[in-house]
């Protein structure tokens, strides 16, 4: 699967620019600094993590301002941490490598890192030239996400690993949003050099909802996955 997929990430752009002339593709990529959120108020993002991202992205130009995109890409070691007030069986659909999994303490803190291969799409809009110049907003854009790999930490009172193999604990399919902006600098009147940021946010749960605390109550918490990226690629 990981040989299909890096197939793919290496002759989208070729077969696109083969076949249509209004097209401009990029290749886009950079480090991510992620951190998860939950809608509930007692569960607190605990620190952030460390990922990458790889995107292949095809714009069909409307004029030279305007454009369509859409594109393929890798999401690695996407998530954050969170940290939960009542203990309990959390992760109950995982067979967790460490004694006491099953009734893990109050205060622990659940770490996920998750890999998605990613389909984005949206809409971007551009600035005339100043010199070599351009400046672009990448606005709304939107990100279909499937889950190829994951892994978690945790850590609490008496209980400690960073080797979980916890795939059942999130979904398999993720739908998110995202803004960007940044600038491109030309290098010939096909080649730009681009840099920029983008935000992103999960808007679906990505959090299994099968655990259930100490006091027997379940745990049905939302939990989502934002991440700020930096962008640096080529456009032809």
């Amino acid at each position: 699967m990981k040989k299909l997929l890096n197939t793919l990430l290496f002759i989208f752009p070729f077969l696109l620019g083969a076949q249509v002339d209004n097209l401009k593709v990029s290749i886009m990529n950079g480090p991510t600094i992620g951190w998860m959120t939950s809608n509930d108020a007692l569960i607190t993002t605990e620190g952030s993590k460390l990922g990458y991202k790889l995107h292949v992205e095809a714009e069909y130009l409307l004029n030279d301002r305007y454009s369509f995109t859409g594109g393929l890409g890798l999401s690695l070691n996407q998530g954050g941490k969170l940290k939960y007030p009542q203990g309990g069986n959390l992760w109950s659909e995982s067979k967790l490598s460490i004694l006491r999994g099953d009734s893990l303490p109050a205060g622990v803190v659940l770490g996920y890192g998750v890999n998605y291969f990613d389909f984005p799409f949206g809409f971007k809009l551009r600035t005339n030239e100043f010199g070599k110049f351009k400046f672009y907003a990448h606005l709304p854009e939107f990100v279909i996400g499937f889950k190829t790999k994951a892994k978690g930490s945790i850590d609490g009172a008496g209980v400690s690993s960073t080797k979980e193999k916890i795939n059942k604990q999130v979904t398999f399919l993720t739908f998110g949003w995202a803004v960007g902006a940044g600038v491109e600098y030309k290098l010939s009147d096909e080649v730009a050099l681009i840099g920029g940021l983008r935000f992103m946010q999960s808007i679906i749960d990505v959090t299994d909802d099968s655990g259930r605390f100490l006091d027997g109550k379940k745990e049905n918490s939302k939990g989502t996955i934002n991440s700020m990226d930096i962008r640096i690629g080529v456009s032809f």
